[in-house]
């Protein structure tokens, strides 16, 4: 009989028997309440991530509660293979399904053995500092931390990114980058994804594994903790086109579809089903369709540059354009006429409110703040360069585009209009 021993982890298909070890394995997985995927054997599927709810050792059960339910019509014996970790060793086995407990709480059969494992609890897919994919944390303290870098490497169950900036939310201080600033365990309520394939902006929640020196670099790695099961897979849909574009078997894919937490409203991706020229086709008649339908406000003050960007968006599509130089000015061009709609989409120029060397961020809520009394309207910040803490404290309606408004702003833009034009 194997036994759990500590230090270095023993083979990788060690069969793990030993009631004891097992049940001990099993009561840290309860107590830590660690989130681990189970998946239908020999299927592909998305995992479904559990809990233990319970453990019943004398009755060689177990009840897991789900993250979203398991099929209805899934048969009683239906086996399923997980992959968990325990301490520094990760194991892997197959439990059997037995009944319904509760709401997202199901009973399995307990594993007789377990086999260690060399795997990751999901597979990782590394990023090249010259990608685009850019990772921005705010931690749950006070005043609070930003923390902000390009990502190192992603996956189902967390993320790594060096560190390159971390800023005090409250004065915009920055704080050279050190391990000492990241316990284990330190919470991140915010989690911000940039750029990834398919997903122009990804919103989670995580928690801090570990922080290493690398050189002269601080990689922090964080594990992502109670994602819904859209946010699942959203990452999903993002890593399938990553691990396609590995293998060569894919065109690439950039960034496009959104999600914004706050109104619960996400962009699916192009059904895979169409042809790439039939997906291209629609798509691009769908957005000159949302840009032309979509009221947006464009406040900046008067001048040449503003008429020159206003005939640019006229010819990018966006016919419906509500022009002020002021916030003030926009909110009576909207009460002016009572069947007119507040705009789908405001764009600001971070000028309007900043002055001299006043913080960014002090002026970007100013501008949030006026811009809530039209109602939850995204808002696109024009500015030359968009500084760190900004982004560090980014809004969830909130985003910063160039002031040339190139190829990538109007990306930017398309994606804050979302989903069907309503005024």
């Amino acid at each position: 009989m194997a036994k759990l021993k500590a230090g270095k982890p023993a083979d990788p298909g060690t069969r793990i028997e030993d009631p004891a070890v097992l049940r001990d394995i099993f009561q840290g997985l309860f107590d830590s309440e660690a989130e681990f995927p189970i998946r239908v054997e020999g299927t592909s599927t998305l995992p479904y991530f559990s809990t233990i709810r319970s453990l019943h050792w004398e009755e060689e059960a177990l009840v897991l509660k789900l993250v979203r339910p398991l099929p209805h019509e899934l048969l009683v014996g239906a086996v399923f293979q997980f992959l968990c970790a325990a301490g520094e060793q990760r194991y892997e086995g197959h439990i059997t399904f037995l009944a319904r407990e509760g709401y997202l709480q199901y009973r399995f059969e307990r594993p007789a053995f377990l086999l260690l494992s060399d795997r990751r609890v999901h597979k990782r897919y590394p990023f090249r500092p010259r990608e685009s994919a850019y990772v921005i944390l705010q931690d749950s303290g006070l005043p609070g931390l930003g923390v902000a870098g390009p990502l190192v490497n992603i996956s189902l169950g967390g993320l790594a990114l060096r560190v390159d900036r971390v800023i005090r939310l409250d004065t915009g201080v920055r704080i050279p980058p050190s391990t000492a600033l990241f316990e284990r365990g330190k919470g991140f309520p915010r989690v911000r994804v940039q750029d990834l394939p398919r997903i122009h902006l990804l919103d989670a929640r995580g928690i801090c594994t570990h922080a290493t020196e690398r050189g002269s670099e601080v990689i922090l790695g964080v594990n992502f903790t109670s994602l819904t099961p859209e946010e699942e897979a959203l990452i999903q849909s993002a890593l399938e086109v990553r691990d396609r574009l590995q293998r060569g078997s894919g065109p690439r894919v950039e960034g496009g579809a959104v999600a914004l937490r706050a109104e619960g409203r996400t962009l699916e991706p192009a059904a895979e089903m169409r042809p790439p020229d039939a997906q291209m086709a629609a798509g691009d008649l769908l957005r000159r369709l949302r840009r032309r339908a979509s009221a947006v406000g464009l406040v900046m003050p008067g001048g040449p540059h503003r008429a020159d960007l206003e005939l640019r968006l006229r010819e990018a599509g966006f016919h419906r354009l509500l022009v002020a130089g002021t916030l003030v000015e926009l909110a009576a061009l909207t009460s002016a006429e009572p069947r007119r709609h507040p705009p789908r989409l405001c764009i600001v120029d971070l000028s309007v409110v900043r002055a001299g060397d006043a913080e960014p961020l002090e002026a970007v809520r100013a501008i949030e703040a006026e811009v809530a009394g039209l109602g939850a309207i995204p808002i696109a910040i024009l500015c030359d360069a968009v500084d760190p803490t900004l982004l560090l404290a980014q809004a969830d309606l909130t985003r910063f585009v160039s002031t040339e408004v190139g190829p990538e702003s109007l990306a930017t833009l398309d994606a804050m209009l979302g989903g069907d034009s309503e005024n």
